[in-house]
């Protein structure tokens, strides 16, 4: 008679061993969800899973994936540090609405070809009708945000094109950060990134409700051991709200500031180069 071979098992949902639950080379399956235990040991012993559908996932001992999914079309992003997360994707803040003429008329409006509804900012727009650019004034006015009216008829058979700006959203999402900081304490972490990102340029705006305003540029370089940066561009409506340092720690480059009142709100714009 064949013998089977059972190893250490659970058929709880969610459960994993621990290393009191396992010896060094000593396999558990949690036969729930199909997933193999063992215990590594490099110094440090711990639990590490093997299987086709982990509960967590690290590749290389580099990178951490999430453990769950996004929302759609957003991608995955990494924080310089190994641990991966899902964001949305930024928009370019262009559309192309695109109509094919039907019939016999001057309104451009409403839904194009794609299902898109016409929305535009006045003064910011380009018109095309087979492809030929036409002349704001001229050719074209801007009645509304939602309707172009044509001075001549478009008609059956040509195609009409707007190429609009319909979001005036931060152009390079992700790389914004805003910040309250109750305290004044010295060093407070600003902004931090991964030593990959050899310089960061950035735009910084201090806002307080009775001290007014400071804005000013800074250029952040690292050598992967320290950081250096220059602060210019200086404005400000009454005084300096803020002060700036950096380092490298753990791997990351760090902009640290030191606000000159409490409850001071700071956002940054970078661009960062690697």
């Amino acid at each position: 008679m064949a013998t089977v071979i059972q190893f250490k098992r659970s058929s709880t949902q969610g459960s994993s061993p621990t290393t009191g639950d396992l010896s060094l080379g000593e396999l558990a399956i949690n036969t729930y969800h199909g997933r193999v235990y063992t215990e590594a040991d490099n110094g440090t012993a711990s639990i590490v899973e093997v299987g086709s559908n982990p509960a967590t996932l690290t590749v290389n001992d580099a990178y951490s994936f999430p453990t769950s999914d996004g929302n759609s079309n957003e991608a995955l992003i990494t924080n310089g540090s190994g641990q991966l997360s899902f964001t949305a994707l930024p928009s370019s803040g262009i559309t192309t609405f695109t109509y094919s003429i039907t019939s016999t008329g001057t309104s451009i409006s409403g839904a194009d070809d794609n299902a898109n509804t016409l929305q535009y900012q006045a003064g910011s727009e380009q018109v095309f009708i087979n492809g030929v650019k036409l002349i704001s004034g001229s050719d074209y006015t801007t009645t509304s945000s939602t309707v172009i009216t044509l001075a001549e008829n478009a008609v059956s058979g040509d195609t009409v094109e707007v190429v609009a700006i319909t979001d005036t959203q931060n152009l390079v999402q992700g790389f914004y950060t805003s910040n309250t900081f109750s305290a004044t304490t010295a060093d407070q972490v600003l902004s931090s990134n991964g030593v990959a990102n050899k310089a960061i340029k950035y735009v910084i705006n201090a806002t307080h409700a009775s001290a007014g305003t400071h804005a000013a540029e800074v250029l952040l370089i690292n050598d992967g051991t320290n950081a250096y940066f220059i602060q210019y561009g200086d404005v400000y409506s009454s005084s300096s709200l803020f002060s700036l340092s950096s380092d490298v720690d753990s791997g990351n480059m760090r902009l640290l500031i030191t606000p000159a009142n409490t409850d001071t709100t700071v956002d940054t714009f970078q661009i960062r180069h690697s």
